[in-house]
């Protein structure tokens, strides 16, 4: 398994996890990565790609129509 593939798993877990809102510690603690390896390279490209959503400091899955 290379890194890409590594990212890209862990990218589609932490948007099925964040179906019902969750925290970056909550996810952290789910995933069991370092909270700020999660924030700085994956939470902040998914926020930046408008694939989550932050309210409440908590992360939310933006639904597509």
């Amino acid at each position: 398994m290379n890194q890409k593939y590594k990212r890209i798993e862990l990218e589609k877990k932490i948007l099925d996890l964040c179906e019902t809102p969750k925290s970056a510690k909550e996810l952290s603690v789910l995933i069991r990565v370092n909270i700020n390896t999660l924030r700085s390279k994956y939470i902040y490209p998914l926020f930046r790609e408008n694939k989550i959503n932050r309210h409440l400091r908590k992360y939310k899955t933006i639904k597509k129509i």
